[in-house]
């Protein structure tokens, strides 16, 4: 099945925006400073709401208060990293194809963004009394591990 994708790899690699980059000595360096610093933020934020949710900070606020202040400096990071990824993956799109810590990435990113968007957003808007301690701390250790898999499988493809 992996093969039949062989030609959607092909054409990202020699598309415009991908052979900018590639023919390009500083693009992927700065485009890869942005991801990287999106992910700082997106990560920082996470580290935040995923302390409050097993009651380690932040006490005086509401665990939905807090992910209401939070969550749009999640998804702007995530919305940045998704297309500055796109353009990093687009410049180098043949060798992605063949490299594991790619699909790796791609199959954490898969998993961690239907965790969150589903299990993840409807714990964070559950009042400290209306979810159980543990399932709050599994959930928050839950989507630590992904996150952390997700940064793992990007750093794997420079090393794969």
């Amino acid at each position: 099945m992996w093969q039949a994708s062989y030609p959607f790899f092909e054409w990202h690699n020699t598309s415009w925006l991908g052979t900018q980059i590639s023919n390009s000595i500083w693009m992927f360096p700065f485009i890869e400073t942005i991801h990287i610093l999106a992910m700082a933020v997106m990560f920082g934020n996470l580290l935040l709401l995923n302390l409050r949710l097993v009651g380690l900070g932040m006490t005086k606020q509401s665990l939905p208060e807090l992910a209401k202040t939070l969550m749009p400096f999640v998804n702007w990071s995530l919305v940045i990293m998704l297309i500055s990824g796109y353009a990093m993956f687009s410049s180098e799109a043949l060798k992605d194809y063949a490299n594991d810590g790619f699909k790796f990435k791609m199959a954490s990113l898969f998993l961690v963004l239907v965790f969150q968007y589903t299990i993840y957003r409807a714990i964070l808007k559950k009042e400290d009394g209306q979810r159980s301690t543990a399932f709050s701390g599994t959930v928050a250790a839950l989507n630590l591990v992904l996150w952390f898999c997700v940064g793992a499988g990007g750093r794997a493809i420079g090393f794969v």
